[in-house]
């Protein structure tokens, strides 16, 4: 191997390190980022796209075509909970529909475990949700 060969060697190696750096520091910056949406109460008003958001994050590029098909399904559900909520309809049993799709995807194994607990606590935040307006009712 001559040296132009090893310096480009190394040079690729080492770039093939930072980006892998990079990724794993932008991946706990978007935890952290979800930590502090659900601070405090304000995220309740805007629940369910901050499950979009979590659900988007979690799949990306992950999902078979089976699989891509009830999430764009589950997303849009999303999208419309949150602008009939926005206007103060409800739609119990979307709701319902949300959540048994969110259940699938956080028992998947082929996710890792750390999201795998975002969608858990997501499903957590929806459930109590949807108890809570049932109460108001």
């Amino acid at each position: 191997m001559t040296w132009g060969d090893r310096t480009m060697s190394r040079l690729l190696t080492t770039s093939v390190i930072l980006a892998a750096l990079t990724l794993s520091a932008t991946a706990q910056d978007w935890y952290r980022e979800r930590e502090e949406r659900f601070r405090g109460e304000q995220w309740r008003a805007h629940l369910f796209m901050h499950v979009r958001t979590d659900l988007e994050h979690v799949w990306s590029g992950r999902a078979s075509d089976k699989e891509r098909s009830r999430l764009e399904r589950t997303e849009a559900e999303l999208s419309k909970m949150q602008g009939d909520l926005d206007q103060g309809r409800w739609d119990n049993g979307l709701l319902n529909d949300v959540i048994d799709s969110i259940q699938k995807s956080s028992n998947d194994n082929r996710l890792p475990p750390r999201d795998r607990e975002v969608l858990g606590d997501d499903l957590r935040r929806l459930k109590e949700f949807q108890v809570q307006h049932n109460q108001r009712r």
